[in-house]
C-alpha cells in the first residue's frame, strides 16, 4: 500500500485582535503573489521574479519564495480576492478601503527540514512567532489542540498559513505537517470498498488465497439529502466505522476511483452514485485512515461489476457485495482476476491496469457475459486443504435467496451510520 506523501493540516486559532506589523505584512505579501502573477504571466524567469521582489517589496526573501510557490500553478486570468468583490468595488457598493481589507488576508511561509521547522513563522512555547523584519519578531500567543500538540513537537518541518478571520477578532492558523505513517505493518487480509447510493458494500478477504472472511455494508443514506455541513460530519462517521472494521478484522482498505463521467447512458443512476460525493469521502480516508493505523490505497475498479454479476448467484449474495470481493481478488492478484474476467468477457482485449479508472480496450462484437473460466474456478474454490472442489462441491445450493459454495459461505455485517 502507497501512503507517502500524505499531509494535515492542523487548526490553530490567534484571537487577539488584529495586529498592525501583522497585518502590514498581510499586505505586502499579497502584493508579492499579485506582481509575481503578473510577470509569471508575462514570461519572467523565476529567478528574476525572487530577486526583484526580493529588493522592491521589502519582507524576508522566504516569504517571497512562498508567495512564488502559491501561484505558480494558477491558471490565466485569475482575480485576486474574487471576482464577486471586484464587481461590487466596480458598482460603488463597497469602498475602496472594505476592498483592500477583503482582498488582502493571507500570509504563509513554507518550513524546511535542515532549519528545523519554519524559520518566519515558528511555533514555540505556546506562541507563535513572526518575522516582521531583520532580526524583528512578535510573538502571538497561539491555540492548538491537545491532541495534536505532540504530532507538532514531532514534525521536523512545518508549512504555516494564516488568515483573517471574518469577524476580524485574529487569525486562522492552518499548520501542514507530514501524516505520521505506521511503521511496516503488513496486514494479511484486505477490505475492498464499493461505494453505491445511500450505502458502502464491503468484502474482507485473505490475501494468501483470496478466501472471502466477511462481507458487509455501511448504511449511510442521511449523505444523499444532507446539507453540505452535515455531510461533511456524515462522511467522517462512515470512516470511523470503516476504520474500526478494518482494524478488528486486521485489513488493509482499498476503495476504488472510478470515473463514471465518460458514460452516457442512464444519467439518472450516475447522478445517484455521484450524489454520495465520492470524492469526499475517498479524501477523508485519504488521510483519516493512515492515522488511524489502517492501510489504504485507491484502485481502479473498471470490470469489477461485470464478474459480479456471475460470482453474485453462487456466492449467495447481492452484486454490490459480489463486486466488492471481485475487486479485492483484483486488488490482490490481478492475473488471477484477468483470468476470471477473460473468462466471462471472451474477445475483448484490456490493458494490464486501468490507471485512473477510465477502461482502456478494444470492444469486439458485442460478446457478452458467459460463465466463470472452469479452470480458475477451480483454482480459486478449494477446500480447507487446498484441494479443488470436484463439480458436485462446488454446485451452487438450491434454495430461496441462497446459493454458493460451502466453503466460501461467510457472514454478512450490517451496520448502519
Amino acid at each position: 500500500m502507497e501512503r507517502e506523501g500524505s499531509k494535515l493540516a492542523i487548526p490553530g486559532y490567534v484571537l487577539t485582535g488584529l495586529d498592525p506589523e501583522v497585518e502590514r505584512l498581510i499586505f505586502r505579501f499579497e502584493n508579492a503573489r499579485r506582481r509575481a502573477y503578473a510577470m509569471k504571466q508575462r514570461g519572467v524567469d523565476r529567478l528574476a521574479i525572487l530577486r526583484r521582489l526580493d529588493y522592491e517589496i521589502g519582507i524576508p526573501s522566504r516569504f517571497v519564495s512562498t508567495a512564488y510557490d502559491m501561484i505558480k500553478a494558477l491558471p490565466p486570468h485569475v482575480t485576486f480576492g474574487g471576482k464577486k468583490a471586484e464587481l461590487l468595488r466596480m458598482k460603488g457598493k463597497t469602498s475602496a478601503e472594505e476592498y483592500r481589507f477583503q482582498r488582502n488576508k493571507i500570509l504563509a511561509c513554507r518550513g524546511e527540514a535542515s532549519l528545523k521547522g519554519n524559520v518566519c513563522l515558528r511555533i514555540k512555547d505556546g506562541k507563535l512567532r513572526v518575522t516582521i523584519g531583520e532580526r524583528r519578531w512578535i510573538r502571538l500567543p497561539i491555540f492548538i489542540p491537545k491532541k495534536y500538540q505532540r504530532m507538532l513537537s514531532e514534525a521536523g518541518a512545518y508549512t504555516i498559513l494564516m488568515k483573517r478571520r471574518l469577524d476580524g477578532r485574529g487569525y486562522d492558523v492552518r499548520i501542514i505537517v507530514d501524516a505520521p505513517q505506521p511503521e511496516g505493518r503488513q496486514e494479511k487480509r484486505i477490505m475492498a470498498l464499493d461505494l453505491n447510493s445511500g450505502h458502502v458494500d464491503f468484502a474482507v478477504a485473505d490475501k494468501a488465497d483470496l478466501r472471502p472472511f466477511l462481507f458487509g455494508k455501511v448504511n449511510c443514506h442521511k449523505f444523499l439529502s444532507a446539507r453540505k455541513g452535515t455531510k461533511r460530519i456524515v462522511a467522517h462517521t462512515l470512516v470511523n466505522k470503516v476504520s474500526n472494521i478494518a482494524k478488528h478484522y486486521g485489513a488493509e482498505v482499498v476503495v476504488g476511483k472510478l470515473r463514471t463521467s465518460y458514460i452516457d447512458s442512464n444519467h439518472h443512476f450516475n447522478r445517484r452514485v455521484q450524489g454520495m460525493d465520492q470524492s469526499a469521502i475517498r479524501k477523508t480516508m485519504r488521510y483519516k485512515l493512515p492515522l488511524s493505523g489502517v492501510g489504504f490505497a485507491e484502485r481502479s475498479e473498471v470490470n469489477t461489476s461485470k464478474v459480479a454479476v456471475s460470482l453474485a448467484n453462487p456466492l449467495g449474495l447481492d452484486v454490490h457485495k459480489a463486486s466488492a470481493y471481485a475487486f479485492a481478488i483484483k486488488s490482490v492478484d490481478f492475473n488471477r482476476f484477468q483470468s476470471l474476467r477473460d473468462g466471462m468477457t471472451s474477445l475483448e482485449e484490456f490493458c494490464a491496469d486501468e490507471g485512473g479508472g477510465i477502461p482502456s480496450m478494444k470492444r469486439f462484437k458485442g460478446r457478452g457475459l458467459t460463465v466463470p473460466h472452469p479452470s480458475w474456478m477451480a483454482r480459486l474454490m478449494c477446500n480447507e486443504l487446498g484441494i479443488p472442489l470436484t463439480p458436485r462441491e462446488a454446485t451452487p445450493k438450491q434454495g430461496k435467496g441462497e446459493g454458493g459454495y460451502a466453503n466460501l459461505q461467510s457472514s454478512i455485517l450490517q451496520v448502519r451510520v
